[in-house]
């Protein structure tokens, strides 16, 4: 179980974490420049109706003395009163407001008060900068500590907990779960519910396995006396039932290789399939081949030129492997209507065994779909077949550490491969 995902999670994690926090600070610096202007408003009114008290009273009169910071004015009334409003003039910053003075309200005249705020704009600005630097530092450290975090308390656990699912196999469903203690807190429920649907998955499996199993055992003894019995038939009955007898004996051998294929299946799942691995000669390995397999089509089997050179030795099991020419072998005479060769090649590190046809081949996007249990290409079509041969071959070769390869034959059709790794050099002549 490969998590690729898990980088994709954890930059969104991340992001997420970094995009809550500047939201934060661009919170705090809106709220921090409204509250000031907010601030600075409410003094420059409160300064605004000193200077209308006092000049009601006759305690100040116009123009202000210059220490105060601050301007006021009469100025003709042709606008409206105006809210406290921030201009910038000469490179200072001044906050200027109008208003009505009770002892002008008959004259034609408003107030205009000016406050120098520079000092205030000035300190509220190193405020700002200040805040942005805080929140630099904080982005940093919090991505800091977030990746730690997220990589010791997400991203380690899930890649250890993947690592464990990867390990795990048809074989051996239910033999070993996993550890819940181990895991962490959020993952345990995760780990306890897979636990418990591995254990469902393994009953199933045991029960399919012995299913299989049992069917195929039971099966083989009367497709055994149907053959035996149809075979010893055609010797005794007219010559007008020796082709009934004949297709009910072939069609009994079929289902008896069908049999043999699938209890060869259920033994492998269970770890059951044993093999006597032994070096072989491959050009011997395929003679004997040719020899037994001729009888089926003696117009359409051939042999190969012998390989030119000196050929090495491979291990395998002497029956698996010809059990597995022979599957090849029935494939190809099915599957085409033309010549099926054997042949053997071998490189600096392989020997290959092949078994060449002349039909229409496997396409290159259904190789892999075809070497799994019960899948045919489309080239079968309109053929018999029950699509467990080349899974079958696979299952040997990868039980003999070879592999089943499907290439193209150089006349066109299909080079089904046996491939094994180079045992050792070939023998002195």
């Amino acid at each position: 179980m490969a998590l690729r995902s898990l980088p994709s999670l954890r930059v969104w994690l991340q992001s997420t974490s970094l995009l809550a926090v500047v939201a934060g600070y661009t919170a705090l610096f809106a709220f921090g420049s409204a509250l000031a202007d907010a601030e600075r408003s409410e003094r420059h009114q409160r300064l605004v109706n000193q200077i209308r008290n006092g000049l009601s009273a006759g305690e100040l009169s116009l123009p202000l003395p210059q220490g105060f910071g601050v301007q006021v004015a009469l100025v003709p009334a042709d606008s409206r009163d105006e809210s406290p409003t921030l201009r910038r003039i000469d490179g200072a910053y001044w906050l200027i407001s109008r208003s009505t003075l009770p002892s002008l309200a008959s004259s034609n005249a408003l107030m205009e008060v000016r406050q120098n705020i520079t000092a205030s704009v000035q300190s509220q600005r190193r405020d700002q900068l200040l805040l942005i630097a805080a929140a630099g530092m904080s982005l940093l450290l919090v991505s800091l500590l977030f990746r730690l975090v997220l990589w010791r308390g997400l991203i380690m656990p899930l890649q250890s907990l993947a690592d464990e699912l990867s390990s795990l196999g048809a074989d051996s469903l239910g033999q070993r779960t996993l550890d819940q203690v181990g895991q962490s807190q959020e993952l345990q429920p995760i780990v306890e519910a897979f636990n418990q649907l591995q254990s469902r998955l393994a009953e199933a499996w045991q029960r399919e396995r012995r299913f299989v199993d049992g069917v195929a055992h039971e099966l083989r003894t009367p497709i055994t006396v149907i053959s035996g019995h149809a075979q010893s038939l055609q010797a005794e009955l007219p010559e007008a039932s020796q082709a009934k007898l004949a297709l009910i004996a072939a069609e009994a051998e079929r289902l008896g290789e069908l049999l043999s294929v699938m209890f060869d299946l259920a033994r492998s799942d269970a770890g059951r399939l044993t093999l006597e691995l032994e070096p072989l000669d491959p050009e011997l390995v395929v003679l004997d081949a040719y020899e037994r397999l001729q009888s089926l089509a003696p117009a359409r089997l051939r042999l190969a030129p012998p390989f030119e050179g000196e050929m090495p030795r491979i291990t395998a099991d002497v029956e698996r492997l010809q059990q597995c020419l022979a599957a090849l072998v029935d494939n190809a005479l099915g599957y085409s209507v033309g010549m099926v060769q054997l042949a053997v090649s071998a490189s600096s590190d392989v020997v290959t065994l092949h078994v060449r046809d002349q039909g229409p081949g496997i396409p290159e996007g259904e190789r892999a779909q075809v070497l799994e249990r019960f899948v045919r290409g489309s080239t079968s079509i309109g053929t018999r077949g029950s699509g467990i041969g080349l899974a079958i071959v696979k299952l040997l070769m990868q039980a003999m550490q070879g592999e089943l390869l499907i290439g193209d034959a150089p006349e066109g059709g299909a080079d089904l491969q046996l491939r094994f790794k180079i045992l050792a050099p070939p023998p002195a002549p």
